[in-house]
Parts: C-alpha cells; sequence; structure tokens
C-alpha cells in the first residue's frame, strides 16, 4: 500500500471508496446489535446498568430526534458531555444518521473549545441528549467508508489538527483487541478519562460494546475513588494515564481492591520503565503500554512492561525511514489487509493531509526502530531528537539511562545549541529524596559515559 493517496478536491481528504471488514468483530455499528444478546449488559453506570436493548432503543430515539431536526446526513454534530452513557449514546445516535461526532471537552478551556468550533464549523452544538420523542423514519445505516468522528490531536506541532475517521475505523481498536487479547462478552472495561476525547471513547466504552461486554462509566479522578470504582463495579481492564497509576501506588491503595484487573493500559504520556516496573510487582497487575496517535485513530502498538518493545496490532504495517520516522500503512496479504485505514486526513487543510500521507504511508513525526523481532522502540518526537557532531541522539534513551542511576527522581533530556557541534546534550535532574546526599552533575555525567557516550 505505497502508492500515492487521492485527496478528494471537494473536501481536501483521502478518498477511501472501500474497506476490507475486519476478520473478528463489528465492522460497523449495526453489526454490533446483531452480535449481541438482547438482556446483555451494555453499559454500567453510578445509576444504573443498561441493557442492550435499552440502550439500542435509547440511541434509535436520540437518532429520530436528529434526523427530525435536519441533523443527518454529513452534518458535523458537537457534543459536550461527560462521563456517562450520554456520550455513547451521542456516538452511536450521531454516526447512526450519517452525520460526523466532534467531542468537545467540559474540562477544556473556553479558548480550546472555540479553537475546535472555529475548526470544524458544527451545524449544531448539544450539550445533553435531545429529549424529543419523534416519530420519523430514520436513514439507511452509512457505509464503513462514511465519514464519521473527528478527533482533535494535541497540538504538538502547532495548533490542534481535526483528524477525520470513518465508521469502520472506529471499531478497529475493538477489532485488535478481540484478535489478540481474546476479549469477549466477560470484559468490563472502565476509564476515569475524559471521554469527550474520542480515542478514549473508542478505547473504553465502544471497544466494551463491540466485544460483548460492559463499558463501565466512571468520572472520579482520585486514585482512592478510582480503586473503589474498579471494585465496585467488578472493572476487568482499566484504561489510565502513568499520574493516576502513579497514585495508586504513592497513596498505598489496597491491591485487593484491583483483584478483578487482568491488565491496566496506559497511555497518553510518557511513561519509564522503571516506575512502570514497580507499579507492576506493587499492584500485582499486568501494565500495558499503548503507543498511538490520534490519526490512528488509537494505539497501533503495545507492550507488557519488561517486553523488549511494542507488538504493532494486527493490520498495521509498521516502517522505519531513512530518517528514523515511523510510518505506517495497511498490511498488504492476510486477512487484516486493507483493514486498517487510519485518518482520512485532517479537516479543512488538504495541505497537511498530504504532507501527512506522502508516499502512501502515514508519517508518524515520531522518531523509533525496529528490533531482530519486529518490536517497535518509540523515542519521542522527529522533531525533539538532538543532533550533536552529526550524530542523531533520542532525548528518551538518555533519559532512561540517567533514571536507572542511583539518586535520579525525574529528568527531562534537551539540546543546547553549539557553535561547534550543533547541539550538545543537556539534562534537567531531580534529586531522589530517599537518597543521601544531592545528585552530582559531574558524578551523573562520568557514570553515564559508557551507556551513551555521545553525550560526554
Amino acid at each position: 500500500m505505497d502508492d500515492a493517496v487521492e485527496i478528494d478536491r471537494c473536501s481536501g481528504l483521502r478518498r477511501v471508496e472501500r474497506s476490507a471488514p475486519f476478520p473478528v468483530g463489528p465492522s460497523t455499528f449495526e453489526e454490533i446489535w446483531s452480535q449481541r444478546a438482547d438482556e446483555s449488559i451494555a453499559v454500567i453506570d453510578a445509576h444504573r446498568s443498561w441493557t442492550t436493548r435499552e440502550l439500542h432503543d435509547e440511541v434509535e430515539r436520540v437518532a429520530r430526534s436528529l434526523t427530525a431536526a435536519g441533523h443527518d446526513g454529513g452534518r458535523r454534530l458537537a457534543w459536550v458531555l461527560g462521563n456517562d452513557v450520554g456520550s455513547l449514546i451521542s456516538l452511536l445516535a450521531t454516526v447512526r444518521v450519517g452525520a460526523v461526532w466532534i467531542g468537545l471537552g467540559g474540562r477544556a478551556t473556553d479558548a480550546e473549545r472555540q479553537g475546535v468550533l472555529d475548526d470544524t464549523g458544527p451545524d449544531a452544538v448539544f450539550d445533553g441528549l435531545p429529549l424529543d420523542d419523534s416519530i420519523v423514519d430514520l436513514p439507511e445505516p452509512p457505509a464503513p467508508t462514511a465519514q464519521a468522528a473527528i478527533a482533535y490531536t494535541s497540538g504538538t506541532t502547532g495548533r490542534p489538527k481535526g483528524a477525520v475517521h470513518t465508521q469502520q475505523q472506529l471499531l478497529y481498536p475493538a477489532a485488535a483487541a478481540i484478535a489478540t487479547e481474546g476479549l469477549g462478552a466477560d470484559a468490563r472495561i472502565g476509564t476515569p478519562l475524559p471521554l469527550s476525547a474520542l480515542n478514549i471513547l473508542l478505547l473504553g466504552p465502544l471497544t466494551a460494546l463491540a466485544c460483548g461486554g460492559a463499558a463501565v462509566m466512571m468520572n472520579r479522578t482520585n486514585a482512592s475513588d478510582v480503586a473503589g470504582d474498579l471494585e465496585r463495579y467488578a472493572v476487568t481492564r482499566a484504561l489510565l494515564v502513568p499520574t493516576i497509576v502513579h497514585d495508586l501506588v504513592s497513596q498505598d491503595v489496597n491491591p485487593a481492591q484491583l483483584r478483578t484487573l487482568d491488565r491496566l493500559i496506559v497511555g497518553g504520556a510518557g511513561y519509564d520503565g522503571r516506575r512502570a516496573a514497580a507499579a507492576q510487582d506493587t499492584l500485582g497487575i499486568p501494565v500495558v503500554a499503548s503507543y498511538g496517535l490520534s490519526e490512528a485513530p488509537t494505539g497501533i502498538a503495545r507492550m507488557r512492561v519488561g517486553d523488549s518493545g511494542a507488538t504493532p496490532l494486527p493490520g498495521v504495517d509498521v516502517r522505519i525511514e531513512d530518517d528514523g520516522e515511523i510510518t505506517l500503512s495497511s498490511v498488504a496479504d492476510g486477512p487484516w489487509a486493507g483493514c486498517w485505514q487510519g485518518t482520512l486526513g485532517y479537516w479543512g487543510d488538504p495541505e497537511a493531509t498530504a504532507a501527512l500521507w506522502r508516499g502512501g504511508r502515514l508519517h508518524t513525526g515520531d522518531a523509533g526502530s525496529l528490533g531482530s523481532d519486529e518490536r517497535l522502540l518509540v523515542n519521542g518526537r522527529l522533531s525533539e531528537m538532538i543532533n550533536r557532531g552529526g550524530a542523531t541522539i533520542a532525548p528518551a534513551e538518555v533519559e532512561a539511562a540517567l533514571l536507572a542511576l542511583d539518586g535520579v527522581a525525574d529528568v527531562a533530556v534537551f539540546g543546547v545549541p553549539d557553535e561547534r557541534l550543533g547541539h550538545i546534550v543537556a539534562a534537567a535532574v531531580v534529586s531522589d529524596v530517599d537518597m543521601p546526599g544531592n545528585v552530582n552533575g559531574f558524578e551523573l555525567a562520568r557514570r553515564l559515559h559508557d551507556d551513551c557516550p555521545l553525550i560526554g
């Protein structure tokens, strides 16, 4: 799949006319309902449980309300909702009528929300689900390749951009989990992370629904509250960020409260291996790190803490270019050929779309390497690499080496301009308060030299 992509002149997005169905799990939202038992528990929150039939009926009611108001057929609908069943219903109903879902974070600043609104120009903004019971016929369900949602990037390269995804690609995380982990009807997936972020909504509630399990709606982020919710709802897997995992350890949460978990999936921020391994040992639960990006639309590789690298998920061909950049495309052969498609491009920005999909591959902007076992190591943003005297140095590698030294609690590595070498490597180091004495920079440099001689 290395041919140049075709950009549609009207939309400014990639033209994808068909996508091979996933070999496991649903490839459309309509297939979700047909693959679940009506009386199975679909959603659990602080107030009640929803059966599949009840959830489906509510999605249809909201979809009819949207249709009656003319909010169907490709219109862009923005939703400001919290961590409750309404977020999942809003996505399912929006896609059912062929509209495009946009999440607006309740915790975002006014400027951040306005930036998204200015960029997408939504046809309507909702701060709750419509309450009316309209009696209208629903349109035909949209094609798997129809535009379904826009995920806004974190803006590491400038202003945030809206990555447009098809209906089928919203279900890729579920298909990958079913294929690689045997995720099924006994799964209870919960997260306190904001469901206004498309990737969280997909990895949590939608994956639970698509695999036949139950989505657990959590809205408390304090470590003791998170542990209480995980125990109360018998959650089998939780999606967290490193900060919450750190707090679960530092606040001495009782591991017995986490006994139903089979794994903690951690993403959204860098997580050094030493702390992750310590958390895994203390909590007694496998910690799985996820590498992904909004353009994917979620993770494309995962590793359990202690592994040599991350294993690419099925259907994704990972390549390292000559400059060290990680690029992605669909695999060409096997049952997953043509299933993973990635984003159609950036809303309203055809130039950025063309740059993203150079040579028929999605350019992540991240630097990495593939080991002999084809496992992926991610070294950080390509733009953050340090060029010292013609040698490229990954800050993440130096940070990992420093964190392995006694007396170092935290560290950030960066390049400082140098007239002779171009850049020299610098580090801001936080001392470990439990270690006697102060961290000496010269001593650290000496001890580090054997691992990273290029920085000396």
